[in-house]
């Protein structure tokens, strides 16, 4: 999941304000909640897993307010067809 070609799109659930990251679905989710939220766009967390607000879901990544949806072919995503 280091591909930082990926682009995700990540939408706030409280006021529908969209995004686009040049990142993976997890990073992403974690870069808008402390850039927007926090006002901490310097903030870096390699390992998402080490914030306290990222949640994993089985469709996608929370971080607040923010989700993102995981991408085709990812953990327990139904391709479709």
């Amino acid at each position: 999941m280091q591909d930082s070609s990926r682009t995700t799109i990540v939408q706030n659930i409280m006021d529908d304000r969209l995004y686009v990251f040049h990142l993976p679905a997890e990073k992403a989710v974690v870069a808008a909640h402390e850039c927007f939220d926090r006002q901490n766009c310097q903030a870096s967390y390699q390992d998402p897993l080490k914030h306290p607000d990222f949640r994993e879901h089985k469709r996608g990544f929370s971080c607040g307010d923010w989700i993102a949806f995981k991408q085709v072919g990812e953990d327990d995503v139904d391709e479709p067809g």
